[in-house]
């Protein structure tokens, strides 16, 4: 059990930090809010003290993203601390059900260990965020769009029993 919430921990991380990007405020569509995430990032990534990260701790990477096979989904590469970790995600838009799909794979082994939903509110240019994941683990969150070239995201993932596994914040910054 350890280990799968560690595995989980480590794909939230990766997930959080990879979503906690810039989407267009302005956006009529999820389509048109995607196409605004081409290019590279700078992202910080936050995390609090809780059952499974002893220690508060920040991290800084860069993230480079772009529509792949045909526009059916977007790639975003993720590199931290000097290329010794590195993330792979794949978004994509799910039109019939009205929501974003997200799966992360990381140099550490992480993978899809569940479900991981978005919904765009255009409203409110934010987009909600929920997770359902092995071993009775949730995550709840969102993600602001302060404007085309930043964002900020809050994710709390939680286990069956109620214990806070992880409370993250992320901040991104378009730099090209």
């Amino acid at each position: 059990m350890l280990k799968l919430c560690r595995s989980l921990c480590l794909m939230l991380l990766i997930f959080s930090a990879c979503n906690g990007r810039t989407y267009s405020s302005a956006a009529e569509s999820p389509e048109a809010l995607m196409n605004n995430w081409v290019g590279t990032w700078k992202i910080e990534l936050s995390l609090k003290k809780s059952a499974l990260i002893p220690e508060a701790m920040t991290l800084k990477g860069t993230e480079t993203r772009q529509w792949i096979l045909n526009k059916q989904f977007f790639q975003i590469r993720q590199t931290y601390a000097g290329g010794a970790f590195q993330k792979l995600s794949l978004v994509r838009y799910e039109p019939n059900q009205d929501i974003f799909l997200f799966w992360d794979f990381d140099s550490k082994g992480g993978f899809p260990m569940g479900i991981t939903r978005g919904k765009w509110d255009q409203d409110k240019s934010e987009i909600a965020i929920s997770g359902e994941y092995l071993g009775g683990a949730t995550a709840e969150g969102v993600i602001r769009l302060e404007d085309d070239d930043h964002a900020e995201m809050n994710l709390t993932v939680t286990s069956a029993d109620g214990t806070v596994l992880i409370d993250l914040e992320v901040t991104a910054d378009r730099s090209n």
